[in-house]
C-alpha cells in the first residue's frame, strides 16, 4: 500500500516539486541499499509529531507489520520526532473503522489528522518477508517501504525504501544438511519470541529511514 497523496509531481515513484532541480533534494542511498525522496517541506514542519499507522502486509508472514512498526517507531524516537502511542493511534483509527493498514487507503490522510490530533503521517508497507530453508539454499528477506504525508496539506514529505537480505548457498551436502537443521531451530526461536527475521527487520527499517532529517 502506497498512500496517495498530492504532490508537485511524480517520476519513478518520487516525489517532486515543481520548478526544483531533482539534484536539489533528491537523496538516493546507493551505499546503503536504500531509495529515497525527501521534500524540503519537511523540515519546516512546526509540529514534529508521528502517527506511526498500522502497516500494509504484502507477504505471508502475519507478525510482520507489528514488528516493522515497532522498529520504525524506534527509528523516528532516536531521529527526535515524539510520537503518538501505538495503542491511541490505533484506537482512533477503530473509530475511522480501521483495524488493519490495508483498510487505510480507503480515509483520507485529513480525516486521519484530525481523528489522531496529528500532522505527520507515516504509513508503510511490508513488501516481502521471506524466510525460505532449502537445504542447499538458504534465504531471508525483508523489504519495506514508508512514506510520510502531511494530513493537512496532502502532501508526501518523505518517501523511504529499505531491504534487509541474507543468502547463504551450500554445495556440500553435509554442509546444507548441518545448516537446514540449524536455521530451522533458528527459525523456530525467532517464531516462538515473536522476533522473526529479527536481524534482517532491522537492516529494512534502518535503512528506509536512512535519510529522515533528524530533529
Amino acid at each position: 500500500m502506497k498512500a496517495e497523496a498530492k504532490t508537485g509531481g511524480i517520476v519513478k515513484g518520487f516525489f517532486l516539486p515543481f520548478g526544483i532541480f531533482p539534484a536539489a533534494f533528491l537523496l538516493f542511498g546507493c551505499a546503503t541499499g536504500g531509495s529515497y525522496a525527501v521534500s524540503p517541506s519537511l523540515r519546516a514542519v512546526t509540529d514534529p509529531r508521528v502517527a506511526v499507522l498500522p502497516f500494509d502486509n504484502q507477504s505471508t508472514d502475519v507478525e510482520a507489520p507489528d514488528m516493522l512498526r515497532k522498529l520504525i517507531s524506534e527509528g523516528f524516537e532516536k531521529r527526535g520526532y515524539p510520537l503518538l502511542p501505538l495503542a491511541e493511534v490505533d484506537g482512533k483509527l477503530q473509530g475511522l473503522g480501521v483495524s488493519e493498514g490495508g483498510q487505510l487507503p480507503g480515509v483520507k490522510p485529513a480525516d486521519i489528522g484530525k481523528a489522531l490530533g496529528a500532522d505527520l503521517l507515516c504509513y508503510g508497507d511490508v513488501e516481502d518477508f521471506t524466510f525460505q530453508n532449502l537445504g542447499f539454499v538458504v534465504r531471508k528477506s525483508v523489504k519495506l517501504h514508508l512514506t510520510i504525508i502531511s494530513a493537512a496539506t496532502g502532501e508526501t514529505l518523505y518517501e523511504g525504501s529499505g531491504a534487509g537480505k541474507d543468502l547463504k548457498v551450500y554445495f556440500d551436502k553435509d554442509q546444507a544438511k548441518a545448516a537446514f537443521v540449524e536455521q530451522m531451530a533458528v527459525k523456530l526461536v525467532q517464531n516462538i519470541l515473536k522476533s522473526p527475521l529479527k536481524k534482517e527487520a532491522g537492516e529494512a527499517a534502518w535503512k528506509a529511514l536512512d535519510r529522515l532529517p533528524r530533529r
